[in-house]
């Protein structure tokens, strides 16, 4: 407690210096709040975004029937061909004519399960699929029907990339132990724009990687950057989420290794790496992101949520992004953020844009570190709660918060810890409430501010409820209504 008395006396001495008459654009309302009753809040809180916000659970089983699969011709433009009209304008007819003699034809499974020994025997045809060093090579688009599925287990699939080879899934695509790899004989491409092999799954298919490598798989295209999901507006509205469960697998070198819309994703214990615009980026699903390990994302974010999507994001690594560690943007649902260790960002540690905070927002004992801008940087935001986390080493700001109006809502930022931070601790702008309290700030009183934004008129205020009187405190910016916490016992301390 002395070296935050210590803290608080030299702040005294430079805060008023810095306050700006004209920065009050009216007066701020400060209500000091027992720490054990806004525990208390934040618990229940807390309670209610873990509720909102529990995971899909399902079970993916495979057809008992044994499939049969059949070459059939594809078309870009007809009844029944919409699983392959997003890929018109994206090279992969072009490269599939230069590859085929004749009119353009995929593998078709249907009525049930085939493993890829059965496929290679049924089909009988080195043209489409043939053995190759280890494992096997397909040189044709495959489908998999609603009916249908596709067991690739302890197995090597090799995806000729000249050939306009991919995975369109619309029933059950399982890779097992199993490693899925781009491979090229070095030919010149019959396309004018690379392309390599994707998989993708349309709403209603179920797939599941586990204890798997996949390698090179993807480029820079719609719904063909790697393992990708997504409803076509060819399908009805109500047409149920893609199922998506990816376990105890690694992906490198693809453009994004998952790229899930309208999807119910489990995405566990897995090691992404050498990814050029995302590790995983999901919009409009409900997911578990859990224990895995994001490395090196060349240009954006190792993670992105968008859309109306709701679930956790836990005990993650993730280092050395382009962007930021995680970005959420354009979201609403309820989004738990926990234990997470973000390092070495080129960007923010953790981006938050325009987010519709109803069903809840909480950030939660995180470890944010040696992000080049702000470690937590907001903007649009509705409410949040940022509690119980350390964060160091950044040369701008440790938590900031701009709204470009006054926003109707609450911040809630206890409990953290803050050092080595370059410029403010806490900057807070445009926000109807904001809460402080139980924070450490291991800084140098005497060189910077710790609070700024609209903080920073009443820094001495709320260092003094905050650090020596050791209460939680809430400020509230003059907006239509009345403050949330007229009922609220008062701090004693």
């Amino acid at each position: 407690m002395s070296q935050a008395l210590t803290l608080f006396r030299a702040l005294l001495l430079t805060a008023c210096a810095a306050c700006s008459l004209s920065a009050l654009a009216g007066p701020a309302a400060l209500h000091t709040l027992d720490p054990q009753w806004q525990q208390q809040q934040q618990q229940r809180t807390s309670q209610q975004i873990m509720q909102h916000s529990q995971p899909p659970a399902f079970d993916l089983q495979a057809p008992a029937q044994r499939g049969n699969a059949s070459l059939e011709p594809m078309y870009s433009a007809q009844a029944g061909s919409w699983p392959f009209e997003p890929f018109v304008h994206n090279g992969l007819f072009r490269a599939i004519a230069g590859y085929q003699a004749q009119h353009p034809r995929a593998v078709v499974i249907r009525g049930g399960s085939v493993s890829l020994a059965q496929l290679h025997a049924q089909l009988n045809d080195p043209k489409v699929l043939r053995k190759h060093e280890d494992g096997y090579l397909l040189s044709y688009p495959l489908m998999i029907a609603e009916d249908a599925a596709l067991l690739i287990d302890d197995q090597v699939l090799y995806l000729f990339g000249p050939s306009g080879t991919a995975l369109i899934n619309q029933g059950l695509l399982q890779v097992k132990g199993s490693r899925l790899e781009s491979w090229s004989d070095g030919r010149a491409l019959a396309t004018d724009r690379p392309t390599r092999p994707f998989i993708m799954n349309w709403a209603g298919s179920r797939l599941k990687v586990a204890d798997s490598h996949l390698v090179k798989i993807g480029y820079n295209a719609n719904f063909s950057r790697g393992i990708s999901s997504g409803i076509s507006a060819q399908q009805s509205a109500t047409r149920p989420a893609a199922r998506i469960l990816i376990d105890n697998s690694r992906f490198d070198g693809m453009a994004s290794a998952l790229e899930l819309r309208h999807s119910e994703a489990l995405i566990r214990n897995n090691q992404f790496s050498h990814l050029q615009q995302y590790g995983i980026d999901l919009s409009n699903s409900r997911f578990l992101i859990a224990d895995n390990r994001i490395d090196d994302v060349k240009h954006n974010s190792g993670i992105r949520i968008g859309g109306s999507s709701s679930g956790r994001i836990q005990n993650n690594l993730i280092l050395h992004t382009g962007k930021s560690a995680i970005e959420v943007s354009e979201q609403s649902g309820a989004l738990l953020i926990e234990n997470n260790r973000l390092g070495a960002s080129k960007g923010y540690g953790l981006m938050l844009r325009q987010i519709n905070g109803g069903a809840g927002l909480l950030i939660e004992n995180n470890l944010i570190a040696n992000s080049r801008l702000s470690a937590i940087d907001a903007g649009g935001l509705s409410g949040a709660l940022i509690i119980d986390n350390r964060i160091q080493s950044t040369p701008e700001y440790a938590i900031s918060l701009r709204n470009e109006q006054l926003t109707a809502g609450q911040l809630v930022i206890t409990g953290n810890t803050l050092e080595s931070i370059g410029k403010a601790m806490i900057r807070v702008e445009g926000m109807q409430n904001t809460v402080l309290g139980s924070n450490q700030y291991r800084a140098n009183p005497l060189l910077q501010n710790l609070l700024i934004g609209d903080l920073l008129p009443l820094q001495s205020q709320i260092l003094d409820n905050t650090v020596r009187r050791n209460c939680h405190l809430q400020i509230s910016q003059p907006l239509t209504g009345t403050s949330s916490s007229a009922d609220a016992p008062t701090c004693t301390n």
